[in-house]
This record gives C-alpha cells, sequence and structure tokens, in this order.
C-alpha cells in the first residue's frame, strides 16, 4: 500500500500524524501499515481505548487479518501519562491520539511529542498517531503538526451525490513532497489506492 502512494516505507525514526475529519479509515490505515511491518520482521504495539476483540473483528472484516504474534494490542488504554512506557516496539500506533490529550494542555501535549520525537531518534522507533480534526483546539492542532515528522491526511470531497476519497501528505521528512493527492477508495479489501489518473 505505501508503495502506491509514493512511499518504498514508512521512515525511520519518525513520529508520523495520521489525520482524518470524522470516520474509522484511519484506523483501517494504520492497522495496515502495522501488519505490513510485522511482515518484514518488526514489532507492532497497537495502543488503543476499545476492546481487543472490537479492532480484530474490524481487522479481519477489512483486510481479513489475523492477530499475529508481533502485532500486540494494549486495549483500553487512557493513562497518557504512561504512553512512552507501553510504546516498546519498533513500530508503535496509537490510535486514536488525540482523543487523549482532549482535557489536557498544551505543554502535556508537547511534552509528550518531544518525549517521541526523542525516543524515535534514540531507540530507533517509528510513531504512528491518529487524529481526528477538531478534537483538540486548533493552535494545538498545529503545534502537533509542526512537532511530528510527517503529516498524512484523509479527505473527503463531495461531488453531488458521490464522495471522492484522496490521501494528502503536506508534510514527511526525508522524501520529495507530491505533487497532487492521491484517490483511494474504501471496500471489503480495506483501502485500495486508484492509480488511475482522473480527469475532471
Amino acid at each position: 500500500m505505501l508503495s502506491k502512494i509514493g512511499l518504498k516505507e514508512l521512515p525511520e525514526k519518525s513520529v508520523l500524524l495520521i489525520e482524518e475529519d470524522l470516520g474509522c479509515i484511519k484506523h483501517i490505515f494504520v492497522q495496515k501499515i502495522g501488519f505490513e511491518a510485522v511482515k518484514t520482521g518488526k514489532r507492532v504495539v497497537y495502543i488503543t481505548p476499545k476492546l481487543k476483540e472490537d479492532v480484530n473483528r474490524q481487522m479481519s472484516t477489512y483486510y481479513g487479518l489475523k492477530q499475529l504474534e508481533n502485532f500486540e494490542i494494549i486495549e483500553n488504554f487512557r493513562d497518557r501519562g504512561s504512553l512512552l512506557d507501553v510504546c516498546n516496539g519498533d513500530v508503535c500506533i496509537i490510535d486514536p491520539f488525540t482523543s487523549l490529550f482532549i482535557d489536557s494542555d498544551i505543554d502535556e501535549l508537547i511534552n509528550t511529542l518531544n518525549s517521541f520525537m526523542a525516543s524515535s531518534r534514540k531507540d530507533n522507533r517509528i510513531f504512528l498517531l491518529t487524529s481526528d480534526m477538531g478534537v483538540i483546539p486548533g493552535r494545538a492542532e498545529r503545534i502537533m503538526r509542526s512537532l511530528v515528522d510527517g503529516v498524512i491526511q484523509l479527505l473527503v470531497a463531495y461531488s453531488g451525490d458521490r464522495i471522492n476519497r484522496f490521501i494528502n501528505i503536506p508534510k514527511l521528512n526525508g522524501t520529495q513532497p507530491l505533487d497532487r493527492m492521491i484517490p483511494f477508495t474504501v471496500g471489503e479489501e480495506g483501502i485500495a489506492i486508484d492509480t488511475r489518473e482522473r480527469i475532471e
């Protein structure tokens, strides 16, 4: 999937933000990336306030993915103060990240992101943080985008009775900026990148 959006693999030693206005596509997106990482020998830790059985059901529904040994799900998680302690894999997915910080101040958010940045460099770790846009105040959201190494946005555009979905990558350290948004669809197979060139 990553190669189809112009990435050979996730940037090493990085903190990436995956944003969506509203919906569950970001969850499917990071779960798929996590499973692809496991196939390359990486250990993935998936931290979520949801129950493990719900996460497994979602992964099975969209990709037919089964629980793998090196894909650890930490369920029912709410203690944002211990995030770094439980993020001990090669890839750490916090899904959703911003909902943990709805009632926190900006300093706590900044300190958490700075600790992720330091850990990513020191421990050669990748952090994937999902965000519902607008859940935290605008200034905090902008600061979050400025601190992370990359931002991947899952966007929706409405045209009459049609819904068009796009991936926008406004920021990703170590890669050339893309000159267009990437169309995709969501179906039983999960996220499918639309490689056809659209003519509007």
